[in-house]
């Protein structure tokens, strides 16, 4: 605007001086005019007067005309610099006024030059930033919608599309068309009422497809009545699952221990109070007091042994060369009385020269959780076959019983910790803590596997382990 007004203001400055030059130049004609007239010795005729009059005339208009041409030139830069400054106005960029440096207009040229260098250099500053916000914007993992004052959204992120499930108009549009959840709603309208920021944990789906969200607003007051709203949702989905699985995992714990300790306590209390003195109620009673001490205890380890695998970190494998059959055989023996009692057939499969690299720890464990569950689930007389599969990168262990078996509906939960299939299943002469085939996914897990069950209620159970052949280094 200032620029303009200097550019009006030069206009009329010349247009004044052409004016003035001209009456300068008639006023001095008639001055020489009147002294050859009066004061002149020598008499002039009208003709030499008028030649005289007339050169001098032709002189002011060659003069004149000069002056016009110089002010056409000016006029014409002036215009050139209005035209730029106008293009700037509008984010376009001309090439640069050349000036020699006598030309008084040369400085405001100059400057005009570097107002557009400068503007230039700020515009290009301005779409970098703006494409790094939108880069920043495109792979951040929260999140991120705008909402103005006139409730309409101005900017949304992939990650808000994903989360909301929707794909967000990049055109200005009122924010209700994408959320639609009332409680999230309700969030941005007592931002927008209140003024001050706000924070609530909201369930965006429910179950079984739980998406759990801990949604933030902040509130960005502008001029007079114009305000933004920054909405943010932080996917909580898989802390608020791990939270669930505590809770649940207390709750199971406590209710399994507390279990055996109540049978343990009342026994003994019946005990004290004189059935100890018949030998049968006896001998009956603590055989009851020693089986649930025994699945205190069991209880007890299957626990601490989940704790301290899942608090070891998944790379911390002792490997070693490992022949697998006589691991199998340890196991057995350790099982053994439970195979008698049950009458059960044993066929040992696996091949005698079979190596492989793994943690024999972690392997033990894996070999005795199946084969207990096996034998524990089975019928009596029944059979345990334990087999092996070798492929080019992996070997599998296979173990298969002759068992009650598994309904499709509890295949899908048995690896869930303390989850029995079904009632069934947890009167058999052992009982168990439902923990076993839970232990079982965790170190099949840190070991880089994969478990699969093949069941069917009546006919038995196929439990297939897959783990890497070889090691690599990184594993170590």
């Amino acid at each position: 605007m200032a620029t303009n007004l200097w550019v009006t203001a030069m206009h009329n400055r010349w247009q004044q001086t052409t004016r003035l030059l001209l009456m300068e130049n008639v006023l001095l004609v008639l001055i020489v005019l009147v002294v050859l007239q009066h004061f002149s010795p020598i008499k002039w005729s009208w003709r030499l007067v008028g030649c005289l009059v007339g050169a001098w005339l032709v002189l002011a208009v060659i003069e004149g005309l000069i002056a016009w041409r110089q002010q056409s030139e000016r006029q014409r830069t002036i215009d050139r610099m209005e035209a730029k400054l106008r293009q700037m106005s509008s984010q376009q960029f001309p090439p640069h006024i050349l000036l020699p440096q006598s030309d008084p207009l040369y400085s405001l040229a100059q400057a005009v030059n570097q107002l557009e260098s400068y503007q230039k250099n700020q515009t290009r500053r301005a779409e970098l930033q703006e494409k790094e916000l939108m880069m920043i914007m495109r792979y951040l993992p929260v999140g991120v919608m705008v909402i103005d004052h006139r409730r309409q959204v101005q900017l949304s992120n992939p990650a808000m599309s994903e989360l909301l499930q929707v794909s967000v108009n990049t055109v200005a549009h009122i924010y209700t068309k994408d959320i639609q959840l009332y409680a999230l709603t309700k969030l941005i309208e007592d931002t927008i009422t209140s003024g001050k920021n706000q924070r609530a944990t909201i369930t965006l789906t429910p179950a079984p497809n739980t998406q759990v969200v801990e949604a933030s607003t902040v509130y960005i007051q502008g001029n007079r009545s114009q305000f933004q709203i920054v909405l943010m949702l932080y996917d909580i989905t898989e802390v608020y699952m791990i939270e669930q699985m505590q809770d649940d995992f207390v709750s199971n714990a406590s209710h399994e221990l507390k279990t055996p300790i109540t049978a343990i306590s009342g026994f003994t209390e019946t005990l004290l109070s004189g059935a100890k003195d018949d030998p049968d109620t006896l001998d009956q009673f603590l055989h009851i007091i020693a089986d649930e001490s025994q699945r205190l205890i069991d209880l007890i380890q299957d626990v601490l042994s989940l704790s301290r695998i899942r608090a070891q970190n998944t790379t911390m494998l002792t490997l070693a060369p490992l022949a697998v059959r006589p691991l199998i055989e340890q196991e057995l023996a350790v099982v053994q009385q439970a195979i008698e009692r049950q009458h059960l057939t044993i066929n040992n499969q696996v091949d005698a020269d079979l190596m492989i690299t793994s943690d024999s720890q972690k392997l033990s464990q894996i070999i005795k959780n199946l084969l207990t569950n096996a034998i524990k689930y089975n019928r009596p007389h029944g059979s345990v076959t334990i087999a092996t599969m070798v492929s080019h990168q992996t070997w599998s262990l296979i173990v298969k019983d002759t068992g009650i078996g598994i309904s499709a509906d509890d295949q899908q939960r048995i690896f869930e910790r303390f989850y029995r299939a079904s009632p069934s299943r947890s009167q058999q002469l052992v009982s168990g803590t439902g923990l076993g085939l839970a232990i079982v996914q965790e170190l099949v897990n840190a070991m880089h596997g994969t478990i699969d069950v093949v069941s069917q209620r009546g006919v038995g159970t196929t439990m297939t382990v897959t783990l890497p052949l070889a090691a690599s280094a990184s594993e170590q």
